[in-house]
């Protein structure tokens, strides 16, 4: 018997026998029907693009005994099941396609419908005798496939799997692949994954399998399908946000191309969302339809939830089911994603999200309230306040999203510096619900103050003092029963305006009124007193007393989890340090600093900035200039940034430190534009400290490089600064005063009054001496020697600095006060009557020594290691060495130092 032209023979119509009272007709029309529908392939629509990864699979299908492709709907499954199709039909096998459908509810078994494909798609005859015995039926399609196979091997392709399990198509496959038979691959297409068991074959490597996340779409073929069926052409970006937006699901960028077609919005604007039309007759045809009402409702409900698990769907639906629910979910692949880790917990695609939250806000707005409501219970009583508020806000609760901020969640905003989150919610919030809770509007004070906004700070305080002015406000009484202290802490926000907005007065003059007073123990009390404390008594030169109470600081903030306070009292600590010459203890604590900043806080972030811009300092005195150049850069805020956050050590470190070492490298120009963008900024964004401390090095630099005239220009524009310098800044804050003191010194120098600029760096080192400064001591002690060996030029001068710089190199300050004093080694310029340091005549040197180990010898005087010396001259290091071997010999000296000074 043989099939002619897609229609059955006469004779086979006749041997249909009736079944159940179904009649022959009837039947005849059934299989007239499956011949015309379901074991044909599709024909490849327009738009399909070619996706190697996926399509060349189609070359190994027959080396396996199954494959399988499963995944919700709309994944590309049938599409790419006809690639494959075509691909095997090319060649010389037998390929057979079945479409199982829902709508065939007849008593003939799935065995029977595969064993009418393969005859009509092959042209095989057997007998097809329909039969309520579902053994003899696949006995029967087992021994034609048998038969089948003897000739060419067998490609089976099943497409919409699913719908055939319940009709027997799991004891189907498992009856044709239990028979092993040579030369026959299975290869199914399905939403759900099969109920029969796969392990076997995966363990045997007699299986291909493409899961939901292989059919997803990547960025590059994103771009390539665009490109091919739509007017709108996406570049790589757009590409990578519509990936991102229709998470690579194949049906989702079809349906976004024709929405995208047809606006001239912008292009994300203009993205559809799960609940556009497009999609939601999509989702409600394909996935909706047919569904419980049950599972519905545990999907709309569970829809406002980005991420879940069975405790707390069962917290939201109010239900006892969600584990079996979710099972049965992630078995059906209905865009659900099982996310990774050994705790189940799921998200759902977030089209498929947008279009059930869309439902159930529609169906019922208190449903959808009450939904978040639960959700955010569940939250507080699991420990997580962040998505807890997030619910709280999307149940229209503003009230009880204010409190449950204030109530936990200051510690995870100190500690992990979610300040972006913090500040949302600041929006989101209806003034009243936010002013009348005193934490948040202190914490709203301390971002403010940290971005540097001094003036929203100071408005925000006085609206503070208003509302507690009054008793019977809801200020004064949640102040109360929570026991803040409103006083104590407007006097602490103040005090933090002073220290980081750069007038110290003030500072000194709120901490002097808190002077034997305890803060509350609420979040950012006591404790930020301590650590202001601590870095005023720095900036005043108690380094001692700073030191004691930042680790006290440190202490606490540790004890609690609070990353940010830890961090900033391990940097003030390190500052201290670094004052003292301690660079290997300050190394310590900036490393930990920093390590802490880059587990919790953004790369661009002032936590990571602040350690950055001191580690710059610890990596110069070793040596490693490249390495302190990197840190600097880091520390300086980038172009984007409109407010510089934080202290301006930040800024004032990296700037000045790297604006003085690219001088020593003779990158002179880099500098300029430094420190003349740092300047710009300082001015544009009010910045006092920071505009009065870049003057100073503005000026300092010009007299260290030897233009007078510039530097008295600087000096002259200083001049008009100063009244607001001293008002501002107390007598004691030698950061400001020890700058302005030595700037001093050198125009005094500059007009030929040695002996005064002497008396004058002798003086600052006194005081610094006293106080433990060990760096600001020796720096102005190397230049008063400097300054009496230009203006007497005697031997015992000389020996004098050879051996103070001998001193100085024992203890591990040699580079900072070479780089403090010698920072323009090139550059021949004139103070008075007397020859810059480091650009005198040097006639012994040129007489002893070779032009290149002269070049040796510069290099040498600004810092640079061996390595660095072989870079800049395109030599070898072995021949550096040889050339440093040769000056000490020929010099008589013994270190870099001595070689240095020898030569002045």
């Amino acid at each position: 018997m043989t099939l002619k032209n897609n229609f059955i023979s006469p004779e086979r119509v006749i041997r249909l026998q009736p079944m159940s009272g179904i009649p022959c007709g009837v039947m005849f029309l059934r299989r007239t029907n499956l011949l015309n529908r379901r074991s044909l392939p599709p024909h490849t629509s327009a738009g399909v693009i070619d996706r190697p990864r996926l399509t060349s699979l189609a070359g190994f299908l027959a080396r396996h005994r199954l494959a399988l492709i499963h995944a919700p709907a709309g994944s590309g499954k049938t599409t790419l099941l006809a690639q494959w199709y075509q691909a095997a039909h090319a060649a010389d096998v037998h390929t057979v396609w079945y479409s199982a459908s829902d709508l065939d509810r007849d008593p003939i078994h799935f065995a029977d419908y595969l064993l009418l494909a393969i005859e009509q798609t092959t042209g095989f005859s057997g007998d097809f005798i329909p039969t309520s015995d579902n053994a003899d039926a696949l006995r029967r399609l087992v021994g034609v496939v048998a038969d089948l196979v003897l000739a060419r091997p067998l490609v089976l392709f099943i497409d919409d799997y699913h719908l055939s399990e319940a009709n027997g198509g799991a004891e189907t496959i498992n009856a044709l692949l239990s028979a092993r038979l040579a030369n026959v691959t299975i290869v199914l297409a399905s939403r759900n994954r099969p109920s029969f068991a796969l392990g076997r074959y995966r363990a045997n490597g007699e299986m291909i399998e493409v899961s939901v996340k292989d059919l997803q779409f990547d960025e590059g073929e994103t771009e390539a399908f665009f490109r091919l069926v739509s007017d709108v052409a996406l570049s790589s970006t757009q590409s990578r946000q519509m990936h991102n937006h229709t998470e690579g699901w194949a049906a989702g960028l079809r349906l976004a191309s024709l929405v995208l077609g047809r606006t001239s919005e912008n292009f994300m604007e203009a993205a559809p969302a799960g609940s556009h039309r497009a999609f939601a007759d999509y989702f409600l045809e394909e996935v909706i339809s047919g569904l419980p009402a049950t599972v519905y409702d545990f999907l709309t409900q569970t829809s406002i939830l980005e991420t879940f698990n069975a405790d707390l769907c069962d917290a939201v639906t109010g239900r006892n089911d969600a584990g079996a629910t979710l099972v049965r979910l992630e078995e059906g692949q209905l865009f659900i994603v099982t996310l990774p880790g050994q705790q189940r917990w799921y998200k759902y695609h977030h089209l498929f999200q947008e279009f059930l939250q869309t439902r159930l806000y529609g169906e019922s707005l208190e449903r959808f309230c009450d939904a978040h409501a639960r959700a955010a219970k569940w939250f507080i009583a699991s420990g997580s306040p962040i998505y807890a508020v997030r619910h709280a806000f999307l149940a229209r609760q503003p009230q009880w999203a204010a409190e449950l901020i204030e109530s936990y969640c200051l510690y995870d905003y100190l500690s992990h510096g979610r300040f972006e989150t913090y500040s949302h919610w600041m929006q989101q919030l209806p003034r009243n619900s936010r002013e009348e809770r005193p934490l948040l509007m202190f914490l709203l004070v301390w971002r403010y103050i940290n971005l540097r906004r001094f003036l929203q700070a100071e408005q925000t305080l006085k609206a503070i003092e208003t509302a507690a002015s009054d008793p019977k406000s809801r200020l004064s009484m949640i102040a109360r029963d929570n026991g803040v202290d409103i006083k104590g802490r407007l006097r602490l926000m103040r005090a933090l305006i002073g220290s980081y907005g750069g007038d110290f007065s003030v500072s000194q003059m709120h901490l002097k009124a808190l002077d034997n007073r305890e803060l509350d123990q609420l979040a950012f009390g006591q404790v930020d007193l301590d650590s202001i404390q601590s870095y005023v008594a720095y900036n005043e030169g108690d380094l001692v007393r700073a030191e004691r109470l930042t680790f006290k600081a440190k202490g606490i903030y540790d004890a609690m989890a609070c990353h940010w306070g830890g961090i900033h009292s391990r940097c003030i600590a390190a500052m201290s340090y670094l004052a003292r010459g301690w660079f290997s203890d300050a190394e310590v604590l900036l490393k930990d600093a920093f390590s802490v900043a880059k587990e919790h806080f953004a790369e661009t972030s002032y936590m990571v900035a602040l350690p950055c811009a001191l580690l710059g300092i610890v990596s110069q005195n070793a040596g490693d200039e490249l390495q302190a150049e990197d840190l600097w850069l880091r520390a300086i805020p980038a172009e984007a940034l409109t407010h510089v956050s934080g202290l301006s050590e930040r800024v004032l470190v990296a700037t000045i430190n790297l604006g003085r070492l690219y001088d020593s490298q003779g990158r002179s120009e880099e500098a300029s534009a430094l420190l003349a963008h740092a300047s710009l900024r300082a001015y544009e964004t009010e910045d006092f400290r920071l505009e009065f401390q870049l003057a100073i090095e503005r000026a300092d630099r010009a007299l260290r490089s030897g233009n007078a005239a510039e530097g008295r220009r600087e000096w002259e524009r200083i001049g008009l600064q100063l009244t607001e310098a001293q008002r501002r800044f107390p007598s004691c804050i030698w950061q400001i005063w020890d700058a302005f003191a030595i700037l001093e010194a050198r125009m005094l120098a500059a007009g030929g009054l040695m002996h005064v600029a002497i008396e004058r760096l002798d003086a600052v080192a006194k005081v610094a001496r006293a106080q433990g400064r060990s760096v600001a001591a020796a720096q102005c002690e190397a230049l008063a020697i400097v300054y009496r060996y230009e203006s007497s030029n005697t031997n015992d001068s000389r020996k004098a600095i050879q051996a103070y710089m001998d001193q100085a190199e024992e203890v591990g300050l040699a580079r900072v006060i070479q780089t403090f004093v010698f920072s323009f080694p090139e550059i021949p310029a004139k103070r008075g009557n007397a020859v810059h340091p480091g650009a005198r005549p040097k006639p012994e040197r040129d007489a002893l020594l070779t032009g290149r180990e002269i070049e040796v010898l510069e290099l040498l005087q600004v810092g640079l290691s061996n390595k660095d010396i072989a870079a800049r001259l395109g030599i070898n290091l072995n021949t550096v060495k040889s050339h440093v071997k040769s000056i000490f010999e020929k010099l008589d000296v013994k270190t870099r130092t001595q070689a240095v000074l020898r030569t002045l």
